[in-house]
């Protein structure tokens, strides 16, 4: 077990995904003292390993399904955790927005059903339509932590990439017999 996860943890890619996982407890004990300001500047850095750590792998040459999964695992547990420390943090924010943000919540269950129901498995499509809502939702969570402030259009624009991205995803769960997990948008061609 330990000379797997040396090997692991070798990878460069590998290491900055293990870091992420890693601050997801620091940074709930962050939250928990109520330090809005340093956890919007640690969500920062963790993103940050996030925009880093796939590419890295594809430019080394070093991509896995281990590390793709894991990667995959860190990206849910650190979106989680950010939606409940906005929660905690900034409740005034979640009562104005209250509507699309169980409508976005219910969205995404949703689609990771149908993933569930068709491939008995859920499938991370690593969608570039994703991946820009992705950056949109975390800009907006880091600077509503850190200044207690954020603006209106970055939530709609937000919140309409994600609503594509998961529309997006659920075309493809519908009408792909077997998804391919890296093939960026149901409008480019499949790479099989």
């Amino acid at each position: 077990m330990l000379v797997a996860l040396r090997e692991y943890l070798s990878s460069p890619p590998n290491l900055l995904t293990a870091l992420r996982l890693a601050s997801i407890p620091v940074l709930w004990a962050v939250a928990m003292q109520g330090h809005d300001r340093l956890l919007g500047y640690g969500l920062a850095a963790a993103f940050a390993t996030d925009l880093i750590d796939g590419p890295l792998a594809r430019r080394m040459g070093c991509t896995t399904e281990v590390g793709s999964r894991t990667d995959s695992l860190a990206d849910h547990l650190l979106a989680t955790s950010t939606v409940a420390w906005l929660f905690i943090l900034r409740p005034t924010f979640f009562q104005e927005h209250a509507a699309p943000l169980l409508g976005w919540a219910a969205l995404a269950l949703f689609t990771l059903g149908v993933a569930w129901v068709r491939f008995r498995r859920f499938v991370d499509l690593h969608l570039y339509s994703a991946k820009v809502a992705v950056f949109l939702a975390y800009t907006m969570a880091v600077v509503l932590l850190a200044t207690s402030r954020f603006h209106e259009w970055h939530f709609r624009v937000a919140f309409a990439a994600a609503v594509f991205a998961a529309l997006e995803s659920l075309a493809i769960l519908l009408t792909r017999a077997d998804p391919d997990e890296h093939g960026g948008s149901i409008f480019l061609p499949t790479r099989r």
